[in-house]
């Protein structure tokens, strides 16, 4: 996914189901760190920072 619609899928909910090219699916309150191209997701397990290029698609 391209960032422009990372940041757009962000806006429209709090909590999100990430799903990632690897197969793994989290689900939390996500966050955008643009200075390492990465998406802060923080889940009732933790938080888990993934790269952008990871996340296939927003569930």
């Amino acid at each position: 996914m391209i960032k422009q619609d990372i940041q757009h899928a962000l806006l429209s909910n709090l909590c999100q189901r990430v799903h990632l090219i690897s197969g793994e699916t989290y689900t939390g309150v996500c966050q955008i760190d643009h200075s390492a191209d990465a998406l802060h997701i923080e889940t009732n397990k933790g938080t888990f920072t993934v790269p952008y290029w990871t996340i296939k698609r927003f569930i």
